[in-house]
Formats: C-alpha cells, sequence, structure tokens
C-alpha cells in the first residue's frame, strides 16, 4: 500500500477513537446524578466543560490532517466512497475550510482548549461583576480540590466566542458543532477506512465473519463520573 495512504489511515482511525473516547466520557459526566449541594454540581460542570474543549481542539487537529490530506482523498478515494461518506467529507470543508472566525471550534481550541491567552483570561476577568460568586475549594487532597473561578473565566470566554449572554446557549452551540463535526468525521473515516480495506487488506476482510468476541459491558447510561470522590490513600 501506498506510504501516504497508510499513514492517513493510521491518523484518522485516532481521530475515531479519540473523539468516540471523548464523547463517551462526555455522555457519562453530564448524565452524573446532581446533588443537592452547589459544590458538587460546579465540580461537575467543570469536569464536563473540560473534556467538551478537549473534543473541540481534537476536532481542530483532526480537520488539519484530512485538509494536508485533500489532493490525495480527492485523487484516489473521493470517486470510491459512500454518498454519507462523501456528505460527511463535503460538510467538514464547510465547516473547517474558511478563516477561524467563522468556526467556533476553531476559536475553542485557539483560546481555551489548549492554549492560555492571556488578553482573554484578563477580559473575561474584566468583564465579571463585582457581584458575581466566585471562590475556590481547596480540599486536603488535590484530586479534590476544584478552583472554580478559572471555570467561571471559561464560561465567560465561551460566551465572548460564541457572541452571546447566556452561558446554556454558548455550551449548547459547542456542544452541537462538536456533536455534528463528529459525525462528519466518523461518516468520512468509515468510508475511507472501507475502501482502504477493499484495496489493500482483501484477505483480513475476507477472514471477518470468523473472528469476533463476545464481551460483557456495562450499559453506557447506567455509569456516572462525578469529579469529587473518594480517592485511594498512599501505602
Amino acid at each position: 500500500m501506498p506510504a501516504a495512504e497508510r499513514t492517513f489511515f493510521l491518523m484518522a482511525t485516532s481521530v475515531a477513537n479519540d473523539t468516540q473516547a471523548l464523547n463517551k466520557t462526555l455522555a457519562i459526566i453530564l448524565q452524573t446524578a446532581e446533588g443537592n449541594h452547589r459544590i458538587i454540581n460546579q465540580g461537575n460542570s467543570a469536569y464536563g466543560f473540560l473534556i467538551l474543549r478537549l473534543i473541540a481542539g481534537r476536532l481542530n487537529e483532526a480537520w488539519k490532517v484530512v485538509r494536508k490530506n485533500k489532493d490525495m482523498i480527492e485523487k484516489h478515494y473521493e470517486g470510491d466512497l459512500s454518498s454519507e461518506a462523501r456528505e460527511g467529507l463535503k460538510a467538514l470543508f464547510a465547516y473547517f475550510d474558511h478563516p477561524k472566525p467563522g468556526s467556533l471550534i476553531w476559536r475553542v481550541r485557539d483560546v481555551a482548549a489548549f492554549h492560555h491567552d492571556e488578553r482573554h483570561v484578563a477580559a473575561a476577568f474584566a468583564s465579571l461583576d463585582v457581584d458575581d460568586d466566585l471562590g475556590d475549594y481547596l480540599h486536603e487532597r488535590v484530586g479534590n480540590t476544584l478552583f472554580y473561578t478559572t471555570e467561571v473565566l471559561q464560561y465567560e470566554t465561551l460566551r465572548n466566542l460564541a457572541g452571546t449572554a447566556d452561558t446554556a446557549e454558548a455550551i449548547k452551540q459547542l456542544i452541537d458543532d462538536t456533536r455534528d463535526q463528529t459525525t462528519n468525521f466518523n461518516s468520512f473515516i468509515y468510508g475511507f477506512t472501507l475502501v482502504f480495506a477493499e484495496r489493500y487488506l482483501s484477505r483480513s476482510l475476507a477472514r471477518l465473519p470468523d473472528e469476533f468476541d463476545e464481551l460483557d459491558v456495562p450499559v453506557l447510561t447506567n455509569l456516572q463520573l462525578p469529579y469529587f470522590s473518594i480517592l485511594p490513600r498512599k501505602g
């Protein structure tokens, strides 16, 4: 198989693994039962927003891989992709392939996902109301310490990036964007993988009906992942 196609296959399937793991984690956090104590809700909110920012950052990096291999994809694969895979690829270009200010995922990645932008942090703090409820929660174990003031700034930054004064609306917009682009990536990557496997892994495909396993796995909707937990003691 051509080295460029093999490398893209390995990088693209890495995207699929990462986005599935992150989206499952976010789903579990979002469905975690809220407690009656404010700090529990704030901890879970901070936990979920971290994963959401990581999803945005990972999708942006995944886009760079697709964009870099655009010519190879169009020349050697696009004509053989399923209609669903082609639509996913088209949707990715429609969302990402324009100046960064047009995409919320771009903006979140540059400011709030993997980078610290001093200007945005300072601007977010300056925009807070003097009566805003700020505060950090300190515990004897750092694993249960929550610096919540910085989370308030993250929400303020997201509102600015999304162009809305409503936190829930800004978060919903980012969730919608990451969900839609995850779907587009999956549609394209799975379609690409099928064509790639048919071309270069035909013998492995032929053996698949005889190679399967059954596993006992938990129901995702039964899982919970709270921020605060009883931590193991050393020794």
